[in-house]
């Protein structure tokens, strides 16, 4: 009997023990999960909490481990919440920067024309004439500027209505082709048409899919005709409606390729052949696209060949 007892309590000892040991160690557990949630609460009071710091248990507990499982996945969320936001004041910044850049250079430039205008007298009725065209062009281009920062900031606000109805697209880019018929001829261009003989129809919002094909015709009107080729297709692919422009002009290297889309991007060897442009074409564009249910990527092999690719909801019949 005694021994009965004595292993009994031998036993109840060993268990206590245990459970005290478990207990201390869940405990010691649970503080430095405690530490590390306000680590990562402020981590500008505390320097050490990494971006990239995830938590780990070593206690076996399920629910434990459930637990870190869960906080692992917030914290994912969280820090690519974080870096969306940093990238999008960066853009944001950038945005300001080459808005008051490209702002500010034919400002300073009109002011000078009207100056001139104001002071000097000597200048010719010739004379007079030119500096009035100039300060009109650039001021032209100060309100083109403006108005396209605009009409992006609506479409990212949701302000843009769209009207979804059939569009033939085949007369839709003609037209637009035959209104740029005149840069064209500048150019000493004559663009390569490919349309499908069947009239093809998309779903879509008329000015939309007008805008969209207009700013990518002048893309590659301003960046691609120096290759001496340019050219649309117009065909069905996959119950949708794709519309491709090309050029061969000096293309866009891979490093570049995957920014073209971004608020104020230009290609900076076009910049220093002497083109200009807002950065918000292409930007615009795709957004639209997006807005429509459609897409738009663009692919390039400099020197060769640099392609845009417009796809449309093909609308029912």
């Amino acid at each position: 009997m005694n021994i009965l007892l004595t292993v009994s309590f031998i036993l109840a000892l060993l268990a206590a023990l245990f459970f005290y040991f478990k207990f201390n160690r869940l405990q010691r557990e649970l503080g430095q999960l405690q530490v590390f949630v306000e680590q990562k609460a402020d981590t500008a009071e505390h320097p050490a909490a990494t971006p990239n710091a995830r938590v780990r248990i070593h206690n076996t507990s399920p629910a434990l481990q459930q637990l870190a499982v869960s906080l692992n996945r917030l914290l994912d969320r969280l820090q690519t919440a974080e870096s969306r936001t940093q990238a999008t004041e960066a853009a944001h910044k950038r945005l300001v920067s080459n808005i008051s850049h490209d702002l500010r250079t034919p400002m300073t430039s009109v002011l000078g024309y009207l100056e001139a205008l104001q002071k000097d007298q000597s200048l010719s009725p010739e004379e007079i004439r030119e500096f009035v065209d100039i300060a009109y062009r650039k001021s032209g281009s100060m309100y083109e500027l403006l108005e396209a920062f605009f009409q992006l900031a609506k479409m990212e606000a949701g302000d843009v209505p769209l009207q979804f109805v059939p569009l033939e697209i085949n007369s839709l880019v003609k037209e637009q082709l035959a209104g740029l018929y005149p840069s064209f001829q500048n150019l000493s261009l004559v663009p390569e048409i490919e349309i499908a003989e069947d009239k093809l129809y998309a779903l879509g919002d008329r000015l939309a899919v007008e805008r969209i094909v207009s700013n990518l015709l002048s893309n590659s009107l301003k960046y691609g005709a120096s290759g001496g080729r340019l050219g649309v297709r117009v065909t069905r692919f996959d119950q949708q409606i794709r519309f491709e422009v090309w050029d061969n002009g000096p293309g866009i290297s891979a490093e570049s390729l995957p920014f073209i889309f971004e608020r104020m991007y230009t290609h900076e060897s076009s910049r220093s052949s002497g083109s200009s442009g807002s950065g918000l074409g292409l930007t615009i564009a795709r957004h639209l696209a997006e807005k429509l249910g459609g897409s738009l990527e663009a692919c390039s092999v400099p020197g060769e060949m640099t392609s845009f690719i417009l796809l449309l909801p093909e609308a029912a019949r």
